[in-house]
């Protein structure tokens, strides 16, 4: 019978993925995936822990965790059902021991009652004096990160009241939580506590320490952006319509007669400009008139221009 760690070991060796590197990136420890591949369960202190370790392992290879888990059910009813088998044979037979007086086992029988009701009063008193365990999966501690925020995910036994920084975090059925925080730039301490509701006094408290680090553009690529952003020159027609051709950072964006108006165009490093009528053109560089080379007060006259470290340079 193919068991659950058969199907995901042989699912991670088909991706080519090393147990080192589905450690890192699932945040479980390699010793816990290679006890789940060799479907050795005997190591895990608690099932609700190894129910969410195969549950992160079967979603990160995109494998049915329904499935792997039914699997998993199976595999582990079949282990117990060979070990009872195993220890019912091993039993010796009593077939030829002499037959108990009834006075033995009434004694028994209270002997048995008796250890058995100390024994459920004992371990209810444990379980209400014992802190409840948590297990965080995600993330790691002394962790640095790009994102402002992070996922916070673990197990806690059940019944278990968890807090992160102070918020109540929702727990299933199967003792899982998670839960979004937002960080502030630098070191973060997150805490993580759990609570029993039978016995709110007793907790177990986890500290994360991640350090949030936002990628920061460089000052001098932002002040470049910024600089071929802020040119612009500005056309303007005064007294009477004029043919015009105008290009800029080598496109054409005129070649038409325009009315009198004022129009605004980004540059990034050259503009060349024909009018028909120069006494009634002028250009302005970021505000700044640029005069006409030529003499000529009527009549056609070009203009070609170039920026130079923040200035404009014209022939």
């Amino acid at each position: 019978m193919v068991t659950a760690g058969e199907i995901l070991k042989n699912k991670r060796e088909k991706l080519g993925k090393s147990l080192d590197l589905v450690s890192q990136e699932t945040k479980i420890q390699k010793r816990f995936l290679e006890y789940v591949e060799a479907d050795d369960y005997s190591n895990f202190e608690s099932e609700v822990f190894l129910i969410g370790f195969i549950k992160i392992y079967s979603k990160y290879l995109d494998l049915d965790t329904d499935k792997i888990l039914a699997l998993y059910r199976r595999s582990y009813s079949s282990k117990k059902r060979r070990e009872s088998e195993k220890k019912k044979n091993s039993k010796f037979k009593f077939s030829d021991i002499t037959a108990p007086t009834p006075k033995i086992i009434i004694t028994s029988l209270l002997i048995i009652f008796a250890i058995s009701i100390l024994g459920y009063v004992g371990y209810q008193i444990y379980k209400f004096q014992s802190p409840p365990t948590i297990a965080i999966i995600s993330p790691e501690d002394n962790l640095t990160v790009p994102n402002e925020s992070i996922k916070i995910s673990g197990t806690t036994t059940p019944n278990t009241t968890i807090t992160i920084n102070d918020i109540p975090t929702d727990v299933n059925s199967e003792g899982y939580f998670e839960k979004e925080i937002k960080l502030k730039e630098g070191q973060n301490n997150i805490t993580i506590k759990g609570k029993k509701n039978s016995n709110n006094i007793l907790e177990t408290t986890q500290i994360r320490k991640i350090t949030y680090t936002p990628i920061v553009v460089e000052e001098e690529q932002k002040q470049e952006t910024e600089e071929k952003s802020e040119n612009k020159i500005t056309l303007e027609i005064v007294g009477t319509a004029a043919w015009i051709k105008l290009d800029i950072d080598d496109k054409n964006k005129l070649s038409e007669v325009v009315q009198p108006s004022k129009k605004d165009f980004p540059i990034t490093k050259s503009f060349y400009l024909i009018t028909g009528r120069v006494s009634d053109t002028k250009i302005y560089f970021n505000g700044k008139l640029i005069s006409w080379k030529n003499t000529k007060t009527a009549g056609v006259a070009e203009m070609r221009c170039n920026i130079v470290e923040k200035t404009i340079e014209c022939e």
